[in-house]
């Protein structure tokens, strides 16, 4: 089972003369558009340099990252592979797949954090402890 670690989308965004605007918009198989149905919005702010936020995956939520003001540092990790990517921009998100290990960090002051997420609220989805992530991967590679 080979898990992709992310895909980044860029959203459309266009200056409006009065502003700038970004459209975040549904439709499977597009290019630029959320491939999944909204179920959850969460809105994370108020971290600190030294805070980290996420580490831990899911067995079925598929999200969308993207820091709506600010910056952080996104590691994920698919049990194989890692990558270190630096989300700064709200015409930007991030892919974050199931079983993708992912943690943020290296908060900017004032960053605010957006996730897109397909399922609504179910503890039962994640997977909290790191090593637990890394047997039920290598479980599933046999």
């Amino acid at each position: 089972m080979t898990i992709p670690l992310y895909k980044i989308i860029d959203f459309p965004g266009s200056n409006t003369g009065n502003g700038i605007l970004t459209m975040y918009e549904h439709g499977p198989g597009e290019k630029d558009l959320i491939p999944f149905e909204i179920k959850k919005i969460l809105i994370m702010r108020g971290m600190s340099g030294k805070d980290i936020r996420g580490a831990h995956t899911h067995h079925k939520t598929n999200q969308i990252l993207i820091s709506l003001q600010g910056a952080c540092t996104v590691t994920l990790d698919n049990g194989f592979e890692k990558k270190e990517i630096r989300m700064d921009n709200p015409d930007k998100g991030i892919v974050l797949y199931p079983y993708v290990w992912h943690t943020m960090k290296d908060f900017d002051d004032n960053t605010i954090l957006m996730v897109l997420a397909d399922i609504v609220y179910d503890d039962v989805d994640y997977i909290r402890n790191y090593d637990n992530f890394l047997g039920f991967i290598k479980k599933q590679k046999k």
